[in-house]
């Protein structure tokens, strides 16, 4: 046998075993592969699922939250509502009693506090004009409005009652015809003071100023003694204030802190100053 001849034998045998550990190897090295694959996976679902859970809890903590605050801010809101309904009732029964069973016989404290009940720049307690509904009493003829004349009324006091409500109702123009009614029938009524004012009110809602300001200048002029007066005097800046005539506004508000310091009329027409001067009139 040649050398040549064993030799050859001998490469096929080594080259065999070669191939075989690469293909030994490369298996195991795949399969390593494979299982640090799936490892993986396992890692990164595992991850997710752990951060999903995670904000799944954060966002039904926040419903709860959120709910809670629902809850609180419908609670509030009831209370809210419950103290205007019970302001309104109070403000209903304050005004009745002062200006109807009261009449002219009520002190000065009292005719203020119903003479702000309407204020003419903010804050009105009676709706804006056109907001009121029509009742069938307003759609009906106001020809009666104008003949206002209640049977055993001597003083006026049922007629000057049916006009104030008229105005509470918000039936501007109404209110204007029976509390005209009510002056031309009931001359002497010791309602006429408070007549005159609330008929300055009226245009006042209704936005026609310069007829409101000679209505509220009446009250002074025409009733002096009348407890009206202070409030009357108050609605004369106010109404100066709506017509953007600031000097004459300025002039009348100060009159009314001078005639009646410390009263409530003096506080609100400190108030409306101050207000002109931060406007920068």
């Amino acid at each position: 046998m040649s050398l040549k001849s064993v030799k050859l034998p001998l490469k096929s045998a080594v080259l065999a075993t070669v191939l075989l550990t690469f293909t030994v190897t490369a298996a195991a090295e795949s399969l390593t592969a494979e299982q640090r694959l799936v490892r993986l996976e396992n890692m990164l679902s595992s991850q997710v699922l752990m951060e999903q859970s995670q904000r799944l809890e954060q966002i039904q903590q926040e419903l709860a939250n959120l709910r809670g605050m629902v809850e609180a801010q419908d609670n509030q809101l009831n209370l809210i509502k419950q103290r205007q309904r019970n302001l309104y009732q109070d403000m209903d029964r304050r005004l009745n009693d002062l200006e109807i069973t009261g009449g002219a016989g009520i002190g000065a404290d009292k005719s203020d506090a119903s003479s702000i009940a309407m204020p003419v720049a903010g804050g009105s307690s009676i709706a804006p004009p056109g907001a009121a509904i029509t009742t069938d009493v307003a759609a009906s003829d106001s020809s009666s409005m104008t003949s206002m004349v209640v049977p055993g009324d001597k003083n006026g006091k049922s007629a000057y009652t049916q006009a104030f409500n008229t105005l509470k109702e918000g039936r501007y123009q109404d209110a204007i015809q029976a509390f005209r009614a009510f002056q031309k029938n009931y001359p002497e009524s010791p309602y006429a003071a408070n007549a005159q004012y609330w008929l300055g009110e009226t245009y006042s809602v209704s936005r026609e100023y310069k007829t409101a300001l000679q209505e509220f200048q009446s009250v002074v002029k025409q009733y002096p003694e009348s407890n009206k007066v202070e409030g009357a005097m108050l609605k004369i800046g106010y109404t100066y204030y709506e017509m953007q005539d600031w000097a004459a506004a300025k002039t009348a508000l100060e009159q009314v802190m001078t005639k009646f310091p410390g009263t409530s009329v003096a506080r609100k027409a400190q108030e409306r100053l101050e207000r002109i001067k931060r406007e920068g009139h």
